[in-house]
């Protein structure tokens, strides 16, 4: 016998902590710094001199703080700058590469918090169709007062 405060709170030997919420908002922060390049690139090759993409993560840096900055061409090397499109055909087109990735961020949260919920009753139940499978109609009937006592009650006899 063991005594309660050598028992283990948590039985499984893994749990979620800070690391999930870290990933999340990593995820969040990568995910608009890509749509904010995904910007800058369609904004040049439809209003520019043709399709702009930093090279290495220097740059990424470099660009990112330069949109920041209010000056989009800042990060990219001296050929390519010229290249970049005009600052508000940059920012429009970066908002609405901003706009959709967080719709698709939160589409993929609705879809995650539908499906994956922790401690969810139902992703260990049988549906009605599997129970009617395993067991059968005529079982199911014969024991209708133990599943459902508050429906059917005790049988008589």
């Amino acid at each position: 016998m063991t005594a309660p405060y050598m028992r283990r709170p948590d039985p499984v030997g893994y749990s979620r902590g800070w690391e999930v919420p870290v990933l999340y908002l990593f995820a969040a922060v990568a995910g608009l710094g890509l749509a904010a390049l995904i910007g800058v690139g369609l904004a040049s090759a439809w209003f520019g001199g043709g399709w702009v993409w930093p090279h290495g993560t220097s740059e990424v840096g470099s660009v990112i703080g330069g949109l920041f900055r209010g000056d989009p061409a800042r990060g990219f090397g001296q050929p390519r700058a010229a290249f970049v499109a005009s600052r508000g055909a940059v920012y429009g087109c970066v908002a609405v590469c901003e706009l959709l990735m967080i719709a698709i961020g939160v589409w993929a949260g609705v879809l995650i918090a539908r499906y994956r919920r922790p401690g969810d009753q139902r992703s260990g139940m049988a549906t009605r169709h599997e129970a009617d499978q395993v067991l059968g109609k005529g079982q199911l009937r014969s024991v209708r007062s133990i599943i459902r006592p508050d429906l059917h009650g005790k049988e008589s006899g």
